[in-house]
Parts: structure tokens; sequence; C-alpha cells
């Protein structure tokens, strides 16, 4: 059985608002000297299992993070995270990286944003 309208509806609502999201954080690491290289969402939404009310759950790939802690990292884009959406910063290397964590997320990684230029 599919899902109900409703729900079908919320995750359309739900990647129209993580594609604002993302291009809002792409204008703010660019104000402030940091580059993302990709977005991506992951959790029940990219898997397909999400409920109408599941979270928003996006990696972020921002270089020039390296050497900042969580706090510190989400501090860059703090003013625009919104409720229902949880963000994980990672660096290049981090996101590459051949951590449990990690290859789990890549595995149901569905792109947002990507750089692949300068």
């Amino acid at each position: 059985m599919g899902k109900a309208t409703s729900a079908v509806r919320s995750q359309e609502e739900a990647l129209s608002k993580a594609s604002e999201f993302v291009e809002s954080v792409d204008h703010r690491c660019a104000e402030k000297g940091y580059r993302l290289l990709g977005a991506y969402l992951v959790g029940s939404r990219a898997r397909g299992d999400y409920l109408e009310d599941s979270d928003v759950d996006i990696v972020l790939v921002i270089d020039g993070v390296a050497g900042l802690n969580r706090l510190e990292r989400l501090g860059i884009i703090k003013d625009l995270l919104l409720p229902g959406v949880e963000v994980f910063v990672y660096t290049q290397q981090e996101w590459n990286s051949d951590s449990l964590w990690i290859m789990e997320l890549r595995k149901e990684a569905i792109p947002i944003a990507r750089r692949t230029g300068s």
C-alpha cells in the first residue's frame, strides 16, 4: 500500500524546505568564507520510511570547518536553522571516511546540492 496523500504532501513540503534551507546555507557559507561542497537528505525522508510528522535530516559538507566542534559548526548557520530540521555538518574528509555511521548515511543520502567546481 502507498503513502497517504497527506504523507506524500508532507514529503514534498519537506524537500522544498530542505532546498530553501540549503540555498540559505550556501549564501551564508560564502559570506563567512566557507564553501558548501554538498548537501544531502538522509534519515527516514531519504529512505522513504518517513511518517507525516517525521523531521528532515540534512548532511552539509562544508569546506573550512575542520577543527571546529559540532556547536561551532552549527554556529555558522544557527539563525538559519528551522524547526523540524536536524543538521549534521561534516568536512569532505569526514564525509568520505570509513566510519560506520558515515557509511550508513552515505548509503541513504539523496543529494540536495553538490558542488563540483571552484
